[in-house]
């Protein structure tokens, strides 16, 4: 059974770590462009949709053809302002695509699509791919995830998790580097937004450890590679770089 999905990019103007990160030109191009343009790329997806808080951005989508919605101020964070726009559409599964992520693997979104299509008991699914450096097992910026035998999470950290007692950092099945996607079912995603916030949520500032702390299972999917998102002004450098090498930029 095919069911209707919507992708929806939170972007927020006002980020702490990186004010106006969503109008930031890469290539020529703000972010939230190439966000945008890579989620056209999502196969089996029905309509794509910006979340914001500043007219700015909601006119940078305008002006490439693309649906912008204003939200309200008051939301805590990205899936809140996803679920804020979801709760107006008749969708079953709901793609939180955050706003700086213009390398994603979309094959690895659709493939967490697919895993809710075929596990009706599932409710959420999210990506990650080999986290093999002790420098980014050490960088905040880096969210680890540790998974189960399952590929389930067990615990989401920016962090240097786990604590290695013997011998030093090495690379590990358990161990991955989140990207900043969410694939969820609609009930979740809506139940989610009426949750207060966790306490591990709240100290390590992730939005996903809220799900963690009810003990809702999260699919993690693997990408086949990490895709570098912007969370610094250093990051602009970054992505370029690998836009002009892919021919994807000039």
């Amino acid at each position: 059974m095919i069911l209707e999905t919507v992708v929806i990019i939170p972007a927020r103007y006002g980020s702490r770590r990186f004010p106006g990160k969503p109008l930031v030109p890469i290539a020529q191009k703000p972010l939230i462009q190439w966000v945008f343009e890579r989620a056209t790329r999502i196969r089996g997806v029905h309509s794509i949709i910006v979340a914001t808080d500043h007219p700015d951005i909601q006119e940078a989508v305008q002006q490439v053809g693309g649906m912008a919605l204003m939200t309200p101020d008051h939301l805590r964070n990205g899936s809140e302002r996803v679920a804020w726009v979801a709760r107006q559409l008749d969708a079953e599964i709901v793609i939180n695509l955050q706003g700086d992520e213009p390398l994603v693997d979309t094959d690895a979104i659709a493939r967490a699509v697919e895993w809710l299509q075929f596990h009706p008991e599932e409710s959420l699914a999210t990506l990650a791919c080999p986290l093999r450096h002790e420098a980014e097992w050490k960088d905040p910026n880096v969210v680890k995830v540790l998974t189960d035998e399952r590929d389930n999470a067990v615990y989401f950290s920016r962090s240097p998790v786990p604590f290695f007692r013997e011998g030093g950092f090495r690379p590990l099945e358990c161990l991955k580097r989140h990207i900043g996607v969410y694939v969820f079912r609609r009930t979740l995603l809506l139940a989610y937004a009426q949750w207060p916030p966790g306490k591990l949520e709240e100290i390590e500032k992730l939005e996903q450890l809220r799900i963690v702390e009810r003990g809702v299972p999260i699919k993690v999917i693997l990408a086949a590679y990490c895709s570098p998102g912007i969370d610094t002004p250093e990051d602009v450098m970054t992505v370029e770089k690998i836009l002009k090498a892919e021919g994807i930029a000039e």
